[in-house]
């Protein structure tokens, strides 16, 4: 697989911008990130998809990747997750996927 750059992704059939989310999460465990991950995964709202969630271990940081049609959409998906959120910016991603994924 080589790496490419994805300014969107493919998600429920459609075409969708990607977007970071940034956490600064001192009082979160890694427990409690797991938990809204898992919320973010019993979410079927439509028109956004949960790529993935990284922690920084020492940083007390947490970003996380959403194929979305706009940063409202994710915004709100993440309120209902109850998983806090600092910022949301629009990014391109530079990830080994395999079409098949997307």
């Amino acid at each position: 697989m080589a790496s490419r750059i994805l300014g969107s992704v493919r998600a429920g059939g459609v075409l969708m911008p990607v977007f970071l989310v940034e956490r600064y999460t001192p009082s979160l465990s890694a427990t409690d990130v797991a938990e809204a991950v898992r919320r973010l995964a019993t979410l079927t709202e439509p028109g956004v998809r949960h790529l993935g969630t990284v922690v920084v271990t020492g940083e007390e940081t947490c970003l996380s990747l959403f194929a979305a049609g706009s940063a409202a959409i994710v915004a709100a998906v993440n309120r209902q997750a109850g998983f806090v959120f600092s910022r949301i910016v629009a990014v391109d991603t530079y990830l080994d996927i395999p079409s098949h994924g997307l």
